[in-house]
């Protein structure tokens, strides 16, 4: 059981105006009703910058941002205020003593607006809730849809008044005539994370949109600052299925160079929520000449069949390129070309069920480094290149 910044607030009932069910697709422009960055990292000298875009011109969204650590998905959650045309955005870095959120910005909750504006160590608030073995330095970060109010108008609305209404929904009353009682459009909102390394941005990722997802007014006790945030209760059972299914991949490519040097291959598997996965894969290595070498059923995640030999025990899964090559029958072979994974399945009942192909986003990246102007010689770790990888 994980608890929120506001695990004091959480009142009411639920309740659900049921309204006539919207399918819900991957969305092809970027634009959508749920959004998911699909990669954060705060190690080190990398820190990860989240930008949520309100790109309805005339409508508020109530939002919440929830940060899902790479073991489990262990979660710290907060609302967002958007008026019409606004942005929200904040940072996650790492500090000697935990991973640090960080926001200057307005749309934060009065409550915890000066929190932020120092950092909020989530590390220590995951553990003062009773979380073990979570990890922030990286993970995923989902922003879900509360509420949606026709402004009229294109000025900024005051942040006090949306959080009242906010607060008005948690108590059940969804009278107010502003109010979008069939849920949010599937145009209104976007978002983007950005890489950076010594205040400098290296790489940015746009977050992964769905459309359809977000199609009746929910309230009550689930959507309270305290409650968790549950993809079934927020967008239901049915949607939530349908954005696995549309996750599903029988194969997935990525092209590497130079052997593979300092390039990884990520997984994302949205709607886990479990701390023991299983789930095998099969690797084809290709080179520009199409020769191939194929490994077959490798696990990923733990606790592990002991007759297979490889373990990965994260939700959050990166795979180095230049290992997989090393562990072809003959690596010299393999400089350039292309890496094709094949049918993740899922071992244990999570997602779609056990023996089901895995529901991902995969996406690539490519180390480097910042030069470092004290010393040449000891330059800052960044991220060059992250992008979304073809699927089939």
């Amino acid at each position: 059981m994980v608890k929120k910044l506001f695990s004091a607030l959480a009142i009411s009932a639920v309740c659900a105006s049921a309204i006539q069910a919207e399918t819900v697709n991957i969305s092809k422009d970027g634009l959508g009703d749920f959004l998911i960055a699909p990669l954060y990292i705060a190690r080190g000298n990398i820190c990860s910058n989240i930008t949520v875009m309100n790109t309805n011109e005339t409508n508020s969204i109530l939002a919440k941002v929830a940060v899902r650590e790479q073991l489990q998905s262990q979660e710290i959650d907060f609302p967002i205020f958007l008026s019409p045309g606004d942005v929200w955005d904040g940072k996650l870095c790492e500090r000697e003593d935990g991973v640090y959120l960080t926001s200057i910005d307005d749309s934060n909750h009065p409550a915890i607006k000066d929190i932020l504006l120092s950092g909020k160590n989530i590390t220590t608030h995951s553990y003062d809730v009773g979380n073990r073995d979570v990890d922030f330095t990286k993970g995923y970060v989902e922003i879900y849809p509360i509420a949606q109010f026709n402004e009229k108008s294109n000025a900024k609305v005051e942040k006090n008044i949306l959080v009242q209404r906010w607060d008005t929904l948690i108590t059940g009353d969804t009278t107010n005539a502003k109010l979008k009682k069939d849920g949010v459009d599937g145009y209104s909102l976007a978002g983007n994370i950005a890489f950076e390394t010594k205040d400098t941005t290296t790489a940015e990722l746009p977050m992964f949109a769905f459309k359809g997802a977000h199609d009746k007014q929910i309230s009550g006790s689930a959507i309270a600052y305290g409650a968790d945030t549950d993809v079934e209760v927020l967008l239901g059972k049915d949607k939530k299925e349908k954005m696995l299914k549309d996750l599903q991949n029988n194969v997935i490519s990525f092209n590497y160079t130079n052997g593979g040097e300092d390039q990884y291959i990520n997984f994302t598997f949205p709607f886990g929520y479990a701390n023991d996965q299983v789930r095998t894969y099969q690797v084809t290595v290709r080179d520009m000449s199409e020769n191939k070498d194929i490994k077959t059923e490798v696990i990923i995640f733990s606790p592990v069949a002991k007759k297979l030999p490889t373990t990965m025990d994260h939700e959050v899964v990166s795979l180095s390129v230049k290992k997989i090559i090393s562990e072809t029958s003959n690596p010299g072979m393999f400089k350039k070309g292309m890496i094709q994974i094949k049918d993740i399945t899922n071992v244990s009942d999570v997602q779609l069920g056990s023996k089901q192909i895995a529901s991902a986003i995969p996406v690539k990246v490519q180390l480097g480094s910042v030069s470092n102007k004290n010393n040449i010689n000891e330059p800052f770790e960044s991220i060059n290149t992250i992008s979304y990888a073809p699927v089939k």
